[in-house]
Parts: C-alpha cells; sequence; structure tokens
C-alpha cells in the first residue's frame, strides 16, 4: 500500500512538472516578437479556424510600441504619467467586475490600443471609435468624471471629449486613412488586426489624395491634424510634420501605369512590413486601380491571406451600418474631440465622408465614438 502511494505522488509531481515546463515555453514563444498585419492567433484558434485569438499574458511593448523613427517619446510618457495607478487600478477593478470571463491579458492588450488611440487624438483633428472592446473601457474610464478630465488636461492640455456622432455613415476612405496612420505610428501587436479588425482593406478617400498633393504642410495641419496640440507640444508638431511629409512624398510616387517598387522587408518584420503595406495602400489609392483587394493581396504574408479567408468566413459585416449586432468586428457610432471648445460631435464632418483620423474595428463604417483636436 506504501509503495502504491509513493508511486501516484510521484506520478503527480511529474505531471505538475511537465505541465509548468509547458507554460514557461508558451510564455517564452508568446513574448519572442510582436506579430503584424500577417501575426499568428493563439494555438486554439489555429486549430478550430476561429479568427479568436488567445490572448497570452506576455509583456507589452514599451513606449506603446511607437514605431522606432516616431519621435513621440515624450507624448506616451506623458500619457502614462496622467493615468496614475490609483485611478488606472479603479478602472480594472470595474472592467473585470463587469466583466468577469475578460482575462487580466485580454484587458491590457486592449487598454494598450486604447492609450494608442488616446496618442492618435494628440495628432489627428478627428478620430472616431468603432471598436466595442475598445470603446468599452473608454466608457468605464468616463465614470471617473473627475479623474478623466484630470487626464486630458494632463496628456494634450485639453480634454479629450467622448460625443455621439448621429449618422453611423460607413467611412470606408476614413478607415483607410486611420490604417495608413496606424502602420506610421505603431508596431502593431499579435491582437491589432483583431481588436481593430484587418487594415489595409479599403482605399483612401480621393478627397484626401487631392488634399495631399495640392495643399501645403500648415494647410494639410489646419485641416486634417490636432493644431493646438502640435503648438503646444514639440513633439507632436514634428510628429505631424514627419507623417505631412512621408503621405506627400507616397502620394506623388504613384504615377498611373507604374507598379509598387518599394522592397518587401525580409521576413515580414512587424516594425518594418505595416509601413511597407501602407505605402501600397497609398500607391493603388492613388493611381486609381480598380480591383483594390486584388492589388493589395500579393503584398500580404500568406499567414494573412489566409486569416483574412478565416475573417471572411466568420463574419458578415463587410461594410455595414450601425445596426448590426456589435462586437469586436462590428460597427460603433460614437465621436469626439480633444479641441477644448466643448465641442463633443467629434469633428467637423459628419456628412459619413472621409475623417480627419478614423480608427475602426469593422472595415468601412464611420465611428459614433472618437477624439481629436483642432
Amino acid at each position: 500500500m506504501t509503495t502504491t502511494l509513493i508511486i501516484i505522488l510521484f506520478v503527480l509531481v511529474l505531471i505538475v512538472i511537465i505541465s509548468q515546463s509547458n507554460n514557461r515555453k508558451a510564455a517564452q514563444r508568446g513574448s519572442s516578437n510582436y506579430a503584424g498585419a500577417g501575426s499568428k492567433l493563439g494555438a486554439s484558434s489555429r486549430k478550430t479556424g476561429s479568427p479568436t485569438p488567445v490572448y497570452e499574458n506576455t509583456p507589452l511593448p514599451t513606449l506603446l510600441g511607437i514605431q522606432p523613427q516616431i519621435p513621440l517619446e515624450p507624448a506616451v510618457i506623458r500619457l502614462e504619467q496622467s493615468l496614475p495607478e490609483s485611478f488606472m487600478l479603479k478602472l480594472r477593478e470595474r472592467i473585470q467586475r463587469q466583466n468577469p470571463q475578460m482575462s487580466e491579458a485580454e484587458y491590457n492588450w486592449k487598454l494598450l490600443e486604447l492609450k494608442r488611440y488616446f496618442l492618435m487624438t494628440a495628432l489627428c483633428r478627428d478620430v472616431p471609435m468603432f471598436s466595442q472592446s475598445v470603446d468599452d473601457i473608454w466608457h468605464e474610464m468616463l465614470m471617473f468624471t473627475r479623474e478623466y478630465s484630470q487626464f486630458g488636461e494632463a496628456f494634450i492640455g485639453s480634454p479629450i471629449h467622448h460625443g455621439p456622432h448621429s449618422d453611423g455613415q460607413p467611412d470606408p476612405g476614413g478607415r483607410a486613412w486611420f490604417d495608413w496612420m496606424y502602420a506610421q505610428l505603431f508596431v502593431p501587436t499579435p491582437y491589432s488586426a483583431h481588436i481593430w479588425r484587418p487594415f489595409f482593406r479599403h482605399p483612401l478617400d480621393p478627397r484626401l489624395l487631392e488634399e495631399l498633393k495640392q495643399d501645403s504642410e500648415s494647410e494639410l495641419t489646419a485641416n486634417r491634424f490636432n493644431r493646438s496640440a502640435a503648438e503646444r507640444y514639440p513633439e507632436i508638431r514634428d510628429t505631424i510634420s514627419l507623417l505631412i511629409r512621408k503621405a506627400k512624398e507616397q502620394v506623388h510616387r504613384a504615377v498611373p501605369g507604374a507598379s509598387y517598387s518599394a522592397e518587401r522587408p525580409v521576413g515580414n518584420e512587424p516594425a518594418a512590413f505595416m509601413p511597407y503595406l501602407a505605402g501600397a495602400l497609398m500607391f493603388y489609392s492613388a493611381t486609381e486601380f480598380v480591383d483594390f483587394d486584388a492589388l493589395m493581396e500579393p503584398h500580404y504574408s500568406e499567414e494573412e491571406v489566409q486569416r483574412r479567408a478565416q475573417e471572411a468566413g466568420s463574419s458578415s459585416s463587410s461594410c455595414s451600418s450601425s445596426s448590426t449586432t456589435w462586437g469586436d468586428d462590428d460597427n460603433r457610432n460614437h465621436g469626439g474631440g480633444s479641441d477644448g471648445s466643448g465641442d463633443s460631435s467629434g469633428g467637423n464632418d459628419s456628412s459619413g465622408s472621409s475623417s480627419s483620423c478614423s480608427s475602426s474595428s469593422s472595415s468601412c463604417s464611420s465611428s459614433s465614438c472618437g477624439g481629436g483636436g483642432d
């Protein structure tokens, strides 16, 4: 009898050791890289074919994962310092109380995307919101009125308003502009394309392209970007200037009849691959090719093509209005601004045309929540 118990205990200890070893290996794999547009999903997702990822509790990117050449480090530091630990703890507790099924890892990755979104409001005149999962966290932040107001003032010197747009019209051009901006600013995580939906599905709005060709930097700053934040913070001004120069260079290189000749990054490294795809987006938008999807597809990674096929098979919302059922990949109808004027309408364009800097979890719908500034 004693020998049998010893054998049973030995087997149990061995099982625990093997399990812990497997967990450590999985965590190491998850933290080795931040995948881009062609990122791998969780193991269970790959087995089932579902596009839903398994959020892993791996380290978050430093400085919100801004691209190496983007001079926004002071703004990122200021954003983090504007969100005191006590505020973040209360927010986390509230979210977890209302969403007990949400893991700590899922919350952390979605909060990261909300912080990236706030950083975009420091740059852009209007940033609509389309991701329900990100917007839900934003809504809960608003419940802490005093802390949220203090956050906006400390971060960019004015509130980041959260107010409704009433139309909820599709905005594929606005989503395309968001995709281009996001690719220039951030290295995507393994979950970015799930939270915001796949990038680069739609061409840029012709009116925006014409502005990029014809307007001066000061005109573009006034019409498309957060001018007040640019006047207040040098890193915001420098980043806006960098983005405008890059967009102008790309749109002027796009000659009808030519082909997109940018060198494809070796190994599809996310930090380089997303800007590469953003360049293709600008090129094919400006040359007015008809079959945009077919022209973009050869530039995707093989894994990204497969993932998009899975997305298409599992979701019926490709370009729908805000009446569809909401989810990570569904429409949101909200808008906001950070121009300090008290206008919570979300910007100057509520007609469904291309927003100044739209963000979306659906492919092309306009949003009813957002921020931005003039």
